[in-house]
């Protein structure tokens, strides 16, 4: 790389460094003050509300009073949260803005956009230069997919096609171009070799500067409504499903929250590994479970389900104990395709006949019964078989 390129990189990194760093310095007394107020809210609500039920008239005017106050209560609280979002992602983003850039040229056009990519995206004052762009975004998917040359990507308005005319990889260190290259593929061999001969870490990290371009179109597809990832172990397809999750979440951030999204660890270490992941994507993180801890979840009380470590110990270790022969038939049939189709069936049979209501009552007055439940259930499913039938091709 010529002197001159290296210094003019260096000289924008200093530029976008002190933009955050501005940005951060005029973020942090809003969102103290935010906090300030849903503090003193939540302090004085009570004092703010009088409750009075007496009469409905009197009851009316105590629930909007109360939901007047907590509507104040979540703005300020929705407001703090946005403000603490971005503070924390441009702190992420000081020591290392980008690890990407390209120039591409939209067909059409005479000029050519330069296009930073990093963890999260950043905006100049102007409210309309990207600084820095997400990996998540669309325009960002060029620099896994293609390679200099014709290229295009998929946009919400369609396909944009046109030419990369440059791209270029960097490593960052606290502010400083540690290395930098021009790269013809995905990612160059330098920087992949550098992140694989890391030692082992606690902590799994991002690997959103090395997404190679199969990779990428797995954390991407948003078209397959089931889709399954099969590969080697150490192939990256943990990294890639968190990607995944990150991907979803920025793209469908009006429809889906990280507290929609569970993910099934084997154990609990492994939950601990991955958790830094979606944070450090500047994502909340979504919920962490394992298949035990689930079903002790849901059980509670009612039913214990055993231990798989336990079930091994008494698999391998009490042979010839009376009874065993007979557990031993049961824990095969409750892994077969039999005790699923009947534990399905026997869920259909609950949805049609075997669902327990009681009515619910208020102020000693019956607001819905226990029948008018039940025939308004039999009634939806009669209607979603006849859909079912009506729709079956084979004539079933």
């Amino acid at each position: 790389m010529e002197a001159k390129d290296w210094r003019q990189e260096q000289e924008r990194l200093e530029r976008v460094r002190h933009k955050l760093q501005e940005r951060i310095a005029e973020l942090e007394p809003k969102v103290a003050g935010l906090w300030e107020q849903a503090t003193d809210i939540r302090k004085r609500f009570w004092e703010e509300v009088t409750v009075n039920t007496s009469t409905y008239e009197d009851f009316e005017e105590t629930f909007y009073t109360i939901n007047q106050q907590s509507a104040v209560l979540a703005e300020r609280e929705r407001g703090h949260k946005l403000l603490t979002q971005q503070w924390k992602s441009m702190n992420r983003l000081l020591p290392s803005p980008y690890f990407g850039r390209l120039d591409f040229q939209e067909d059409g056009l005479g000029f050519s956009e330069q296009i930073y990519i990093g963890v999260s995206s950043f905006i100049d004052e102007d409210g309309l230069s990207f600084l820095i762009y997400d990996w998540r975004t669309p325009i960002a998917s060029l620099y896994y997919d293609c390679t200099p040359g014709l290229a295009s990507y998929v946009a919400p308005v369609g396909r944009i096609e046109g030419t990369m005319e440059l791209k270029r990889q960097f490593q960052i260190q606290n502010g400083q171009i540690r290395n930098m290259f021009d790269a013809s593929e995905t990612i160059g061999d330098k920087v992949l070799q550098q992140v694989l001969g890391k030692g082992a870490d606690s902590q799994m990290k991002s690997i959103v500067a090395t997404i190679q371009k199969e990779q990428n179109a797995i954390i991407r597809n948003d078209k397959s409504r089931m889709l399954i990832v099969q590969g080697a172990a150490g192939s990256g397809k943990t990294s890639v499903a968190l990607q995944r999750v990150a991907y979803l979440l920025y793209k469908h951030r009006q429809t889906i929250k990280a507290d929609q999204v569970v993910l099934f660890s084997p154990n609990p270490m492994f939950s601990s590994y991955i958790s830094t992941v979606l944070p450090e994507l500047g994502e909340e993180n979504m919920q962490q479970t394992t298949f035990q801890e689930y079903l002790d979840y849901w059980l509670g009380s009612s039913l214990q389900s055993e231990d798989p470590f336990d079930q091994f110990e008494y698999v391998l270790t009490v042979q010839g104990t009376p009874g065993y022969e007979a557990r031993l038939q049961g824990i095969k049939y409750k892994a077969s395709a039999a005790f699923l189709k009947a534990l399905q069936n026997y869920g259909i049979w609950l949805g049609q006949e075997g669902m327990q209501f009681n009515d619910i009552r208020f102020r000693n007055r019956d607001l819905i019964t226990a029948e008018r439940m039940r025939s308004f259930t039999i009634m939806t499913v009669r209607c979603h078989c006849t859909i079912a039938l009506s729709s079956c091709k084979n004539g079933c």
